[in-house]
């Protein structure tokens, strides 16, 4: 497996990146951590030394990184680029085939008043790649007990959960699907193929769940949710409920404190 961990050096990013390693502990992977250098274009002058410091701080991670893996299956580089986030996750993406994007959700100084910080929210939104959001105070633990809300208004099939089905990352846990019912009017012929998608899932058990919309968007259901889960999942197709949800601004979750990891799968 290929897993872009992007980091700024924050407690948030360092978080996510430990919860990384630990989550695949078990399996062969090619970590790639890429930190950003934004220079300030009004000190000229500290520029350069500015580049040295975070270049050095970047191979003292990783060098701390392959310390902390003992298994001897994780390879870790570390990569260091000027250009925008954005830009520089696609460019990886696309040259060492990334299988999952791996970064905090958000950092302390938001963490208050919303789930995903912008930059988190931005690659989320911009690049069609499996992404991991952890929140800051994220502890690890196995995960048992997986959330997907889904909306069969959403154009989707096989090819987004192929991650879920083969990444071997949950096997033996239960997926809970919340199956949410708006106005919209699907043909139950529409709904049966769509729920079939998720028989060819042989190692996870799999529940649906009938939930009316008031319910998915109350912030009561999601302050259980917290209990209850130990990952939410979402369809990077499913926009209603991500924006619903996880907008950076406006969404659900700028109101109830989250510490749950989030995995969106893109096709």
């Amino acid at each position: 497996m290929n897993v872009l961990l992007l980091s700024d050096f924050s407690k948030v990013a360092i978080n996510a990146t430990l919860y990384a390693m630990d989550l695949l502990q078990d399996q062969k992977v090619n970590f790639y951590l890429l930190n950003i250098y934004d220079p300030d274009p009004d000190c000229e002058d500290n520029r350069e030394h500015k580049r040295i410091a975070t270049q050095a701080r970047l191979e003292e991670r990783v060098q701390k990184l392959k310390q902390r893996s003992a298994t001897g299956l994780h390879k870790i580089t570390g990569h260091y680029s000027e250009d925008t986030l954005v830009n520089a996750a696609r460019r990886f993406v696309d040259n060492y085939r990334i299988d999952l994007i791996v970064m905090g959700a958000v950092g302390h100084e938001q963490r208050h008043t919303t789930i995903l910080g912008r930059h988190t929210f931005e690659i989320i939104y911009k690049i069609k790649c499996n992404i991991l959001a952890v929140p800051e105070n994220s502890k690890f633990k196995r995960p048992g007990k997986l959330l997907m809300p889904l909306d069969y208004t959403a154009s989707f099939s096989s090819k987004n959960i192929r991650f879920l089905k083969n990444s071997g990352l949950y096997q033996g846990t239960d997926l809970n699907i919340w199956e949410i019912s708006g106005d919209a009017k699907i043909a139950d012929e529409e709904i049966a193929a769509k729920k079939n998608i998720f028989s060819s899932i042989n190692d996870i058990k799999v529940k649906f769940s009938p939930l009316m919309e008031s319910a998915v968007y109350n912030a009561n259901t999601w302050t259980e949710v917290q209990k209850k889960f130990d990952h939410i999942i979402l369809l990077g197709k499913n926009i209603r409920i991500c924006d619903r949800l996880l907008h950076n601004q406006h969404g659900l979750y700028t109101s109830v404190p989250n510490q749950i990891p989030i995995l969106v799968l893109h096709d």
